[in-house]
């Protein structure tokens, strides 16, 4: 895993409506032809324990896969999250930056399958797989 450094080039994301404004601000850049999504880890980020609670990893991943499916069948696609299944890895701490990635596995006339994962520069975070219903176009 190469490192990845968090600067002025990850510029915020376009999409940041309702819950992923108020979660984030979440980070992108493309970095060899795969945009990389960021979160700055906060105090408001941590779980009792001081890491990085679990939903947050699973909001961001959620939204990184989302991201990451626009980013290769296009963003005029509507389509939402109807499975999302995860592995918690590691934990992320405060003052840590997570990147993530997405992308599809297969895509059908009705369904999308996708994958991701949320990572730092030391740990793999978390992998997930989902399954995201096609709606239509926007």
């Amino acid at each position: 895993m190469a490192d990845i450094y968090f600067d002025e080039s990850f510029t915020p994301c376009t999409q940041q409506d309702g819950f992923s404004a108020h979660m984030g601000p979440f980070y992108e850049k493309s970095i060899n032809g795969v945009v990389h999504r960021a979160l700055k880890v906060e105090a408001h980020h941590l779980n009792p324990e001081g890491v990085v609670h679990g939903g947050v990893t699973l909001a961001f991943a959620d939204y990184a896969i989302y991201r990451g499916i626009g980013d290769e069948i296009g963003h005029d696609i509507r389509f939402a999250t109807i499975s999302l299944n995860s592995n918690l890895i590691a934990a992320g701490k405060e003052g840590d930056v997570l990147f993530a990635v997405g992308h599809v596995v297969r895509k059908t006339r009705s369904v999308i399958f996708a994958e991701g994962r949320i990572f730092t520069n030391r740990n793999i975070i978390l992998q997930a797989t989902g399954v995201w219903k096609i709606i239509g176009a926007n």
